[in-house]
């Protein structure tokens, strides 16, 4: 935030000033602490643009963002995000905002231009999940227990998870060529995981990203973890 406060300072002579920033960052599943970024936004002028791809579904008590989870509702001025993570559209995504801002994008965005624009179909079920998290809370619910019996698990077992507050656990493995090897290894053992490493990561932050779905049954999430232990004993990252 010092550092923000100083790049807006700086920026005081330019007509316009918008701070962009993800709700959940993807690699470490941490959420901007996006009520501060909105205090500096409101004593230094500038729009605030949330980008909500990993957050969306997710955080706050009934998964409605971070605006649910900070209660900055009305000092956020642009949402976008994703229809292919929480919204399991597995293509396309939304802008919301101001009157004004949307009328513009409607006329200079490229998804509107010739026959770039969504199937009919994505629009249709991605809207009635909306719907459906407006109505219920119970997938928001299973989600939550999902991502605490999954952590907790794994930390028990002597895995290096980031602190989490979203669904996104970062098994930390470090270095780069085991985290592909581990990757590898979990593949063989039917469950589809990815290392990340230099330069999506930080040289020396390697890790697995696991992303946790309220569709996970608990069997499903007791092989993942089983798979873990095992590649986890096989390759010396648990003793």
């Amino acid at each position: 935030m010092e550092e923000l406060e100083k790049c807006l300072q700086e920026a005081q002579a330019q007509r316009f000033r918008i701070i962009v920033t993800d709700g959940v960052f993807s690699m470490d599943g941490n959420v901007a602490p996006v009520d501060k970024i909105c205090d500096l936004a409101e004593k230094y002028d500038a729009l605030v643009m949330v980008d909500e791809s990993h957050s969306a579904g997710v955080v706050g008590r009934t998964g409605h963002g971070v605006s649910e989870f900070f209660n900055t509702y009305g000092r956020v001025d642009i949402y976008t995000g994703t229809l292919g993570k929480a919204f399991g559209g597995a293509l396309g995504g939304f802008t919301t905002g101001r009157k004004e801002i949307i009328d513009l994008l409607r006329q200079r965005s490229r998804p509107y231009l010739f026959s770039n624009s969504l199937a009919p179909a994505i629009i249709g079920a991605s809207l009635e999940v909306f719907r459906m998290l407006g109505e219920s809370n119970e997938l928001h619910d299973r989600l939550v227990e999902n991502v605490e019996y999954f952590r907790d698990r794994m930390l028990a077992l002597g895995f290096d998870i980031k602190p989490t507050q979203s669904a996104i656990c970062a098994v930390m493995l470090y270095d780069a060529k085991l985290s592909q090897d581990f990757a590898a290894r979990m593949q063989e053992e039917g469950i589809y995981v990815t290392g990340f490493y230099y330069p999506v990561v930080p040289k020396g932050q390697a890790r697995i990203r696991v992303q946790i779905s309220a569709g996970h049954t608990r069997e499903q999430l007791d092989k993942c973890i089983a798979a873990f232990e095992k590649v986890g004993r096989e390759l010396k990252v648990l003793a």
